[in-house]
């Protein structure tokens, strides 16, 4: 374990006191500070026609202990939402689209059929805890990308067909305000299942290459090029291969947008080589202030990893977690590992032996430095199906791990990173609880005099290494009189779309406040 003992350097992995019933392969931070978490099927077929219903973390506050973990009704799902995609809508209900249909087949080792998709789509509110079924989409979909943009409309991509050629679809659809869904022909392309997107403050969507998906069959590697969609103009835009194409199973993040420039940088981060035979530390930048944007290196991760999972932190830092080195292995036990059925069987129920290839160090990017710092060892591995998010209260909470079908990984761990230690927290006492655009709020805090920076981050809606909604915008903002803190909604809402966000107030030290939630509407 980790001799790491100064919290204010490397934070700290607090006691595991809660778990799931359930195997969490979704989660997403609710504007009501709950977290919901649901899997479906869960990786077992013999749960596809009776999935498990969803659940709720409500987490803790700092230093009490009354958080709890409790089932939600399935009432209004009849189908399997097991690898669906998500996003939130401008109300704060969580969209999802598609899931399973069918679970795979395999001959000679090669998965014919696949898993096949489904067509569903629902919506959740946050408020009454219920799900909602919404009318069909035109196409099924298995590990769909769902990304909202700035008018509200959901735009859908990827997945595997429900029908044969049970292959990749190439068909981009969207959910319009009229609660219909429109294909856009003019926009069909090939994408990898659970393509990672990102909105632009230009308001193009961003495809960001390469393969993140293990189905890489009978792709090869520079079959998926980056791509900017704009929806305006119909109208894709390659932008080419990243340098390393070897990158299964990695993920991304979108680097906080900072006032006034707002300038937009994703991080491509990790995987492995195609079928899965090596992890790679390997990172790459791309930066869109440029005419001509294209993939650059950028300071390598200390650990290879498989499944990385990022988390943005109130300071602007990434916090990357979670991961193997070595072989994929995630559709069965390695052979070598202590992952046997007999091991598995004497632990409480929802805990899983150590891998002996699990990474267990963190590691958080500084922004300004651009260097990647080790973080205090988790106690838990967080493989594939493991999900990571930011919590209001400035946590980060982790959950989840299958590293084979029939492993699940059921406890939660929380995290008080590096800033909780450097002193008290700046307090927000009063604040607007919704804003316009290009409108200024007022903040009071008794803190007004030792506040540096103030941000927004949008909930996380998470899963597979995949996380669209996630993003920071830093706000300008004002000192009137005491107490009172004037700070600037940005014009732009490709910038934050209409929706929920945390508000965070930081102090000269890098402590972040209590989040107060706020929505941003037209």
């Amino acid at each position: 374990m980790s001799n790491k003992t100064d919290p204010s350097k490397y934070g700290q992995w607090e006691p595991i006191r809660y778990r799931f019933r359930y195997l969490p392969v979704h989660m997403a931070l609710l504007h009501t500070g709950k977290v919901l978490a649901f899997g479906g099927s869960g990786n077992d077929p013999n749960f596809l026609k009776n999935p498990h219903p969803a659940e709720i973390f409500e987490p803790n506050k700092m230093g009490e202990d009354n958080g709890q973990v409790y089932e939600i009704s399935n009432d209004g799902i009849d189908g399997d939402i097991f690898c669906a995609g998500h996003a939130f809508l401008d109300d704060g209900r969580l969209f999802v689209a598609g899931g399973t249909y069918k679970y795979d087949n395999s001959f000679l080792g090669i998965p014919i059929p696949p898993f096949r998709g489904l067509d569903h789509c629902y919506v959740f509110h946050p408020e009454t805890l219920k799900w909602e079924r919404l009318s069909n989409m035109k196409y099924s979909r298995w590990y769909p990308t769902c990304i909202m943009t700035s008018d509200n409309t959901v735009v859908v991509m990827a997945g595997l067909t429900k029908g044969f050629p049970w292959a990749f679809l190439n068909k981009i659809e969207t959910f319009e305000n009229d609660g219909k869904w429109k294909h856009h022909p003019n926009l069909d392309r090939w994408l990898p299942l659970y393509p990672r997107l990102h909105l632009l403050p230009n308001k193009e969507i961003f495809y960001a290459g390469s393969f993140n998906t293990h189905y890489t069959f009978p792709f090869s590697v520079k079959s998926f090029p980056s791509a900017t969609l704009n929806l305006a103009t119909q109208k894709w835009k390659t932008i080419g291969n990243p340098n390393n194409t070897n990158r299964e199973e990695g993920t991304t993040v979108l680097l906080p947008l900072i006032p006034p420039d707002y300038t937009a940088r994703v991080l491509l981060i990790g995987g492995g080589t195609p079928q899965g035979k090596n992890a790679i530390r390997d990172v790459e930048i791309i930066d869109f202030s440029t005419n001509n944007p294209g993939y650059k290196p950028f300071v390598s991760l200390h650990h290879e990893r498989y499944y990385a999972y990022p988390v943005i932190m109130p300071d602007k830092n990434i916090l990357i977690l979670g991961g193997k080195t070595g072989p994929k292995g995630h559709l069965h036990p390695n052979p070598n590992s202590s992952h046997h059925r007999h091991d598995v069987d004497e632990l409480p129920h929802g805990e899983l032996p150590h891998h002996p290839d699990a990474i267990l160090e963190p590691e958080l990017l500084d922004f300004e430095s651009n260097v990647w710092k080790p973080m205090a060892d988790m106690r838990v591995d967080r493989l594939y199906h493991a999900n990571a998010l930011l919590l209001p209260d400035g946590r980060v909470m982790t959950a989840g791990s299958n590293p084979d079908r029939d492993h699940q990984e059921l406890r939660i761990e929380t995290f008080k990173p590096p800033y909780l230690f450097r002193g008290e927290r700046p307090r927000i006492t009063k604040c607007e609880s919704e804003s316009h655009y290009n409108d200024t709020i007022v903040i009071e805090t008794p803190d007004s005099d030792n506040v540096k920076e103030i941000c927004l981050i949008r909930p996380s809606s998470t899963t597979h290494c995949l996380n669209p909604e996630q993003r920071y915008i830093g706000l300008e903002f004002e000192r009137r009189r005491d107490f009172m803190l004037h700070a600037i909604i940005p014009e732009n809402p490709n910038l934050a779309p209409p929706g929920y966000y945390m508000l965070f107030i930081l102090n000269n030290e890098g402590v972040p406040s209590v989040a107060r939630f706020i929505r941003l509407v037209f």
